[in-house]
């Protein structure tokens, strides 16, 4: 599971890091909770390109927004079986720059937030699908979700789900719109190694989901 993550990555080491053909605008976020925007990034004919959406899928059949609880995970294992996702788990996919996400560990004292970061590498790629709704007069509402997989023993104290995080490698085939076999895609979802991650227990201010900023970060006291 992924119920809270940060995306501080600066615009410019973005645009190096998923060579995308145009700049954007980006504030660091050290936060984020479902329903709010995130940045993700897909694939055009131009290029790769950065776009804002809703952290909370909804399919584009949908009768309304909120006909139903927004989806903001997942799972990796049956999105090309279930209805809500099949569509765009072939069609709509994309990534998820985190620079890292959340879980937590229950206390005597309360529930203590956990910081997952990547030990070497400059943010995590989370694989995630998208999906574009209209409404009646056609504006359109793109929304998003963080597919999930088995923890790995890194996780696995903490939940028994996590995000699946992509290799650079796995980056290029998953966002390729020509790929939609799902015997080709389904092997890139896997859990990622457990010593790719390191993590440290943070302020509690990470609990109030209108608490977003540096001070999110500092060390549980």
């Amino acid at each position: 599971m992924c119920g809270r993550f940060a995306q501080t990555t600066p615009s410019a080491d973005l645009v190096r890091l998923f060579q995308l053909v145009m700049g954007v605008e980006m504030t660091e976020r050290f936060n984020i909770a479902p329903t709010q925007n995130v940045l993700v990034v897909r694939s055009h004919s131009e290029g790769n390109q950065a776009h804002w959406c809703r952290w909370g899928f909804v399919p584009s059949w949908a009768k309304s927004l909120t006909a139903t609880s927004p989806l903001f995970n997942a799972r990796s294992e049956s999105v090309f079986d279930k209805p809500s996702f099949a569509d765009s788990a072939r069609h709509h996919r994309c990534l998820i720059p985190a620079s890292g996400f959340y879980e937590w560990r229950d206390t005597p004292a309360g529930k203590i937030p956990v910081l997952f970061t990547p030990k070497t590498d400059p943010l995590f790629r989370f694989a995630g699908l998208w999906s574009r709704w209209a409404d009646n007069e056609g504006n359109l509402t793109y929304t998003t979700t963080i597919l999930t997989t088995a923890a790995n023993e890194t996780l696995e104290p903490f939940h028994h789900r996590m995000p699946v995080i992509l290799t650079d490698s796995a980056c290029k085939t998953w966002i390729d719109p020509n790929v939609t076999e799902p015997h080709t895609l389904a092997p890139l979802m896997q859990s990622a190694p457990p010593d790719a991650i390191s993590f440290r227990p943070v302020s509690t201010r990470v609990n109030n989901g209108r608490n977003d900023d540096p001070t999110c970060w500092d060390a549980y006291k």
